[in-house]
């Protein structure tokens, strides 16, 4: 049956997607729901929640506010929260309500930046797809509204694209990305998304290089490009250390990376350098760039698409987060985690380990 899930948990929505760019740049960020989303968006989907905070509200709507269409007392609540907030900007996140009654967002942001003086955007999520698709509209709602300056190319800065919680396998792996980038190339790498990054966003234009490191972050980065003319990478810093103990405690078998693209075809490009394995295959539930996919990479659909696939492949070994396991009942052969936050909500597994790629070899 289409949709049914027997063994994996729902997988992260465009929301929260969404509300994970935006987190920690220091805008209010409403959620137009009756408050059930953005519950599941704080209780549940953002990690940060244990160590920062970060102003999210929900709208609060009741079914009178939706009948009617009361854009005015959305941005009345707005209005209390902004003057209460030292804030930059202002976001709404869409949610199934507002996608069914058809929400102008457009005509809400220019009401609401009258009322209000500060810069609004909107995210036109619905709900209804996953994370990473809320990710790529919410970097393009902040470089459509901030990034107007065009200048000359700033050798020392890059920017980070799709590095969020969501997408890596530990909290703090966006500060391993940005500081493997410094010490490797002597640049100031800047991480889109995090507190202060809306400067440089601003100035977009400046960038050397846009650095993606997981494939929400690709579709802006060719906007960037095209626009700019801003040149880009597709990149993840893996230590060739950790890699070559993965290979020593699972290689020279045949083996399928199940994580967001990126991040797995930089671990397969580690593996395949240090030797040993026989043949090494991408999956994803997610996004998968027709331009990084190879032969025998296949993006899943449905649950048991896991199960057939690795059968049909004959793989002796899978690495992806420890829920999977549990959709493959019936199969015998080695399984190493490696924890996706937007699958299980958990990223214990690898921050009991001292660095990221110690748990690949547990």
């Amino acid at each position: 049956m289409k949709g049914l899930r027997k063994y994996l948990a729902p997988f992260t929505p465009d929301i929260s997607g969404a509300a994970a760019v935006l987190y920690a740049m220091g805008g209010i960020i409403v959620i137009s729901d009756a408050g059930g989303c953005t519950g599941n968006v704080c209780g549940f989907d953002e990690p940060r929640w244990f160590s920062s905070k970060s102003a999210i509200f929900s709208a609060g709507l009741r079914d009178i506010d939706a009948i009617l269409g009361r854009d005015d007392k959305f941005i009345d609540k707005i209005k209390i929260a902004a003057a209460r907030l030292d804030a930059a900007f202002v976001a709404v996140i869409g949610t199934p309500v507002p996608a069914v009654i058809a929400t102008d967002y457009k005509a809400l942001c220019r009401m609401t930046e009258a009322r209000i003086g500060l810069p609004a955007l909107a995210v036109d999520t619905t709900g209804m797809a996953l994370y990473d698709e809320g990710q790529e509209k919410a970097y393009r709602a902040l470089f459509e509204t901030f990034a107007t300056c065009r200048g000359r190319g700033i050798e020392d800065f890059v920017c980070i694209l799709g590095a969020t919680p969501l997408d890596l396998p530990a909290s703090d792996s966006a500060a391993h990305i940005k500081n493997a980038l410094e010490r490797s190339n002597g640049v100031k790498a800047v991480v889109c998304g995090e507190e202060g990054s809306l400067e440089f966003i601003g100035r977009a234009g400046e960038a050397q290089k846009n650095i993606v490191v997981s494939p929400s972050g690709l579709r802006i980065a060719r906007e960037l490009k095209e626009k700019f003319g801003t040149p880009y990478e597709t990149f993840y810093p893996l230590d060739e250390f950790d890699a070559r103990r993965f290979r020593e405690a699972h290689g020279g078998k045949r083996t399928l990376i199940v994580h967001q693209q990126i991040l797995a075809e930089a671990l397969r490009r580690e593996l395949e350098n240090s030797g040993g394995c026989e043949r090494i295959s991408v999956a994803s539930w997610f996004r998968m760039d027709g331009e990084l996919m190879r032969e025998g990479d296949v993006r899943l659909e449905e649950e048991d698409d896991l199960l057939r696939f690795v059968e049909a492949g004959s793989f002796d070994t899978v690495v992806g987060d420890p829920l999977f396991v549990r959709a493959l009942r019936g199969w015998r052969g080695d399984f190493a985690p490696l924890p996706h936050f937007a699958v299980s909500g958990s990223l214990h597994a690898a921050e009991r380990e001292e660095d990221l790629w110690h748990g690949l070899c547990a």
